[in-house]
């Protein structure tokens, strides 16, 4: 028969830590409407926010499970994160306020979704192993 290997889990900061981004990138949303920046840089608040919130939640809700955390899902959102911190100057934002929340949210994602990458990557996962059976 297979045995179950356990989970090496210590706590589950990792979904705590998601939730945080998922914040962070909720704001990223909000904050669209908040600035009012040009259209490109607000399209692009709205897209790149809803979506590290989607993912950054979806792997806060599943860090307690048997799979833990999406290593996948959070190495997206840590490079959107780093596209949030490059975008300003890409779409040349001049309203300072909007310039800099993106900024600081941005390497704020990059930051803690890259840690979530980091300890999901140790992190051991609980599978079962097919053996064949002897008779």
């Amino acid at each position: 028969m297979s045995e179950p290997t356990t989970t090496n889990r210590d706590s589950n900061a990792g979904g705590y830590i998601a939730a945080a981004t998922a914040l962070v990138g909720t704001w990223i949303l909000i904050s669209a409407f908040v600035y009012e920046p040009p259209a490109a840089n607000f399209w692009n608040d709205v897209i790149v926010g809803s979506a590290i919130g989607i993912i950054a939640g979806y792997n806060a809700v599943k860090a307690d499970d048997r799979e833990g955390i999406n290593t996948g899902g959070a190495s997206l959102v840590a490079f959107l994160g780093l596209w949030m911190v490059v975008a300003p100057f890409v779409f040349e934002t001049v309203f300072e306020a909007a310039f800099w929340s993106d900024v600081v949210s941005g390497a704020l994602v990059a930051l803690l979704a890259g840690y979530n990458v980091y300890q999901s990557r140790g992190t051991e996962r609980r599978t079962r192993t097919a053996e064949a059976e002897t008779r």
